[in-house]
């Protein structure tokens, strides 16, 4: 490990790029990432975005970081112009993504400050990792092929790059092995425990939490398959269990209330009227120490995505302590400690869900709490210190963190 950053007499500076950004993404791994960077490095963070891809505004500054938009909407000037210009006063660069500017940018960045830092979030699901395993970012021959292929050869070999679904990950480690590439790391979403700090909060002994369960997303967009959970609901009784649906009512990203799948619900409920105080919707929750609170006070988490590429709920209900019940998609495996701490569903079989439901509430299905990640585990500050820092070559601040 190098001492990158006591070699410097001014503090870390961080910037982060996205070309595309929302309001919600501030508590999300795009933006929490290069903001533990900098704060595990004693440093200061900036964040510049071009287009906002919400209806809400996005604030200037948020815990700290200066949130700017851009002056280009074009990529090329975004990096040239905003950027690379600024290279020497970046010591650590974090990019969205890994198109032919990126390449091309970290490439002149690496060599107007050779002692920068790239960190790349390469957020991706195993389909389009599959793709880039097979082709190995290459994409045209001739001329033009082999000036691609030497700058992606530059590109991943000065950067730190992130994966976070499992499946995806080893897809990727597969293509690095064969490339000799390095910087490759399994970094997924954790949970904010600076937030968690502010709070006041303790993680609740298993022993201590309530029979309640949680499930938490866009309820009833295709995605979540909301729908599962429901037809296994026709054969579970519920006994003194609750089970809180913390969500928008969507079939989209639009997190306006408000869908035809209200109709779905409405028919569940003339069926099943006795889960009708039992199945509880409480809508969006936008106040994250409320949403801290259920995953604090319940024993399970229940999921039954089709597909994810590493869902922010896994991380934090795992942090919790909480039981994961779920179809195998991506942050499932992670967080049920490689399925000690969870039992894995198969896609659609609401029969296999509401057997391990009757098992869970009548008391039958042993819960492994040994099994169970520990809190620190799972938070921001021991994953970018323990895993990421020493990756980049830097060195953290002996801060002490009061993580359980």
């Amino acid at each position: 490990m190098t001492t990158y950053n006591k070699q410097k007499q001014r503090r870390i500076k961080v910037l982060a790029y996205a070309y595309q950004f929302q309001e919600m993404f501030l508590s999300k791994d795009i933006f929490l990432i290069p903001y533990y960077i900098a704060k595990e490095l004693g440093g200061e963070c900036t964040y510049l975005y071009t287009e906002n891809l919400g209806n809400t505004e996005i604030p200037s500054e948020h815990r700290g970081v200066a949130i700017k938009k851009t002056c280009n909407t074009n990529q090329w000037k975004v990096f040239l112009q905003e950027i690379v210009s600024h290279s020497k006063d970046i010591d650590v660069l974090f990019l969205t993504g890994s198109s032919a500017v990126q390449m091309f940018a970290t490439y002149l960045y690496k060599k107007h400050n050779p002692n920068g830092r790239v960190v790349v979030f390469g957020d991706m699901e195993p389909p389009q990792a599959r793709e880039l395993n097979k082709n190995g970012f290459h994409y045209s021959g001739g001329i033009a092929g082999w000036v691609k292929d030497r700058l992606t050869d530059y590109f991943f070999r000065h950067v730190t790059y992130l994966v976070a679904n499992t499946v995806a990950y080893n897809l990727m480690e597969d293509l690095w092995q064969r490339k000799h590439w390095s910087g490759l790391l399994h970094f997924y979403p954790c949970l904010d425990d600076e937030k968690f700090e502010s709070y006041g909060l303790q993680r609740r002994p298993f022993a201590g939490k309530e029979n309640i369960m949680v499930c938490v997303g866009r309820i009833g967009c295709y995605q979540k398959n909301t729908e599962m959970l429901l037809n296994a609901l026709h054969n579970v009784d519920l006994k003194d269990w609750k089970i809180y649906m913390l969500g928008p009512i969507t079939s989209s990203f639009n997190l306006n209330e408000g869908d035809d799948f209200q109709n779905v619900i409405d028919q569940f409920f003339e069926e099943c009227p006795q889960h009708k105080d039992k199945l509880i919707f409480t809508g969006m929750i936008y106040d994250a120490k409320t949403v801290f609170e259920y995953y604090n006070r319940a024993k399970v988490l229940l999921a039954t995505a089709r597909h994810e590429g590493f869902a922010n709920v896994y991380s934090q209900a795992a942090a919790f302590g909480c039981y994961v019940v779920s179809t195998d998609v991506g942050g499932a495996d992670v967080c049920s400690n490689d399925w000690k701490y969870g039992v894995k569903l198969n896609q659609n079989d609401d029969e296999s869900l509401a057997e391990v439901l009757n098992g869970i509430i009548e008391g039958s299905w042993k819960i492994p709490v040994e099994h169970a990640l520990s809190f620190k585990s799972m938070c921001y500050s021991y994953r970018v210190n323990t895993y990421l820092l020493p990756i980049i070559g830097c060195e953290p601040l002996p801060i002490c963190h009061n993580v359980l």
